[in-house]
């Protein structure tokens, strides 16, 4: 039986993963729930930063980064075309059976990968140059009306002492 894995942020304060938390996060490259995650739910996030950068242009650009991942893949490249046709996990083709490996190499070329390199999209605000000083405006100043004393009356002061038995 295969464990479910709870995705959460390693980022504390974010808990959730989601694709907005993710497509600005600093520690995108670093973390260890994202490749996961990703392999899930490409379709969601590649959908919101294409989107947040065709809303806003002038905001914000696209930055690729890639995520390598390291295990042991095989490539499939076909003879004729010279274009890769697949990349398939060591696993996946040893639990074939031999007619099914058979068929997968023919005409084909197998060479053995120990990375697989996949291009992440992230948003990134874009940087402007300031060249003159900002100047916020001062808020306009109330009049100033006189300020007028309070005073309130006086509370009556409740006797100390016991209680007097009947």
């Amino acid at each position: 039986m295969k464990k479910s894995r709870f995705l959460t942020c390693e980022i504390k304060r974010h808990r959730e993963i989601t694709p907005p938390l993710c497509a600005v996060c600093p520690r995108l490259m670093k973390c260890r729930i994202f490749p996961i995650w990703y392999r899930l739910h490409k379709k969601e996030y590649l959908d919101f930063v294409i989107d947040i950068c065709n809303r806003f242009p002038d905001k914000y650009i696209m930055e690729v980064q890639f995520m390598a991942e390291k295990q042991t893949f095989v490539q499939i490249v076909d003879m004729t075309s010279g274009k890769i046709e697949r990349i398939v996990n060591l696993a996946d083709i040893e639990a074939m059976t031999a007619e099914e490996k058979l068929a997968l190499s023919r005409n084909k070329n197998l060479f053995v990968v120990t990375h697989r390199l996949e291009p992440i999209v992230r948003v990134e605000l874009r940087k402007s140059v300031v060249s003159e000083g900002i100047v916020f405006s001062e808020p306009p100043k109330a009049e100033e009306q006189p300020i007028e004393e309070v005073t309130e009356p006086p509370i009556p002061a409740k006797p100390k002492g016991r209680k007097p038995k009947n």
